[in-house]
Order: structure tokens, then C-alpha cells, then sequence
């Protein structure tokens, strides 16, 4: 359900008074549904308090339907007839905000009724001065001013749009020049691990060949000792 404000007043000595009293009327404009229901064609009536103020809650309108709202009894007086849509809001709606419709097609009424006026400019600047002071009216301006507003700013558009592919080209090489360096780095230290790693082994390798050199040596030594010297020596062990 959406919260619809009245508030209405009349003219007098002392500017506006209240409209204190006064029956609103309201009607559907034709049947409708709420979920299952159909709602019928029927109407309801609220009156002004004496601050000229009501408030009624109602289903709010879709394509099918609008309401009639009949302000006044008298038809001699100052009575009138608005026929008008109602958002689906979750927050009071005053009915002076209220969209105007035609009561048989529900499409929205042209200018809710009033006269169209419109000013004209002879420059850009004096119309955006103009529009600003007169909010209810249209401003008008040559067609050349525009022409020209919308080159520039078609301009203003490709420059910007050069300068962002500008920076991201820059942006781009930076990155490629910090990979291309980092990658070098890389590189370079590999180089120098695997120049350390070959010290290594032909360190290793020669101590490992010092090593079997001596024990070559020692073994070669073991052998002379235990070798004959004299071959008489050993003629005269044979006979003895």
C-alpha cells in the first residue's frame, strides 16, 4: 500500500488559509487485482481536517488502472477532478507529486494541464543562466551554439581517451622494462651460483685425486719393504 498526503488550502485576505472540511473523494478508474482479489469499481470518501490535511492509504496503480480524485462537493464552486497514477512507495506520497493521466487511455496528460512556455537565449551561457531561474520552463539557444558544445565536448572526449591509452602504453613498458631487469637478475645470479658450484667439484675432484695419490704412494712403499734385496742372501737361505 503507498501513503497518500492531502493538503489543501483556498485564497485569502491573509494570503492562503486551510481548506478545513472539504470531502475528497476517490474512485478507481476500472476493476483491478491484488494477488487473487478483485478489487471492484467501487469508491470511498475522506474529509479534510481543519488543517486542510488527510491521508489515505491505497494499492498503488499499474497499467490498468489510475484514480479519480474529486476534490469539493459543490459542483457551482471551486470543485475539481484529478485523475492520477500511484507509485508503489514505501514512504508517504504527497498528492500534489502525483502523476496526471488520461482517465480513458491511463497514458501520463501533457504538461499535467498548463500551458506550454519557453524562453530563448542567444547564447549557451545565457540559456544555462536562464534554465536555472526559470526550472519550470523550457530554454531555447541557436543550433550552432550546440553544434558547437557538442564538438567540444567530442573533442574534450578523444583527448582524454588519447591520454588514458597514452599512459597505459607507458604503463605497459614500464612493467615489461621491470620484468626484462628482474629477469636479468635472475639470470645473472644463476650465473654465479653455477660458476661457484663448478669451484666446488674441481675443488673436490682434487682433493679427491691428492687423496688416492698418497695412498698410492703409501701402498707402493709397503711393497719395497717387504720385497728380497739380495738374490746370494737367498741362495744361502735355500741351502742352510
Amino acid at each position: 500500500m503507498t501513503q497518500i498526503n492531502f493538503d489543501f488550502g483556498h485564497p485569502s485576505a491573509d494570503g492562503v488559509a486551510v481548506l478545513a472540511g472539504e470531502l475528497v473523494h476517490v474512485v478507481p478508474t476500472g476493476r483491478f487485482k491484488v494477488g487473487k482479489r478483485i478489487v471492484v469499481r467501487d469508491s470511498f470518501d475522506v474529509r479534510l481536517s481543519e488543517t486542510g490535511t488527510a491521508t489515505v492509504d491505497v494499492t498503488p496503480t499499474d497499467n490498468t488502472f489510475a484514480y479519480e480524485v474529486t476534490v469539493g462537493e459543490s459542483p457551482d464552486a471551486w470543485r475539481f477532478v484529478r485523475c492520477v497514477q500511484v507509485p508503489n512507495s514505501s514512504t508517504p506520497v504527497a498528492f500534489a507529486d502525483l502523476v496526471d493521466v488520461d482517465a480513458s487511455t491511463l497514458a501520463p496528460a501533457p504538461n499535467s494541464g498548463t500551458a506550454l512556455t519557453y524562453l530563448l537565449a542567444s547564447s549557451l551561457s545565457e540559456a544555462q543562466a536562464m534554465s536555472a531561474a526559470n526550472p519550470g520552463q523550457m530554454v531555447f539557444y541557436p543550433e550552432g551554439q550546440a553544434k558547437t558544445v557538442a564538438s567540444q565536448i567530442l573533442e574534450d572526449l578523444t583527448d582524454t581517451r588519447a591520454v588514458v591509452e597514452s599512459q597505459s602504453a607507458a604503463a605497459a613498458q614500464a612493467a615489461s622494462v621491470q620484468a626484462a631487469a628482474v629477469a636479468d637478475s635472475i639470470t645473472e645470479s644463476k650465473t654465479v651460483v653455477e660458476s661457484h658450484a663448478n669451484d666446488a667439484l674441481t675443488a673436490i675432484d682434487e682433493a679427491v685425486k691428492s687423496v688416492k695419490d698418497k695412498v698410492s704412494d703409501v701402498s707402493g712403499e709397503d711393497r719395497t719393504d717387504t720385497m728380497p734385496t739380495d738374490s746370494a742372501d737367498s741362495a744361502s737361505s735355500q741351502e742352510a
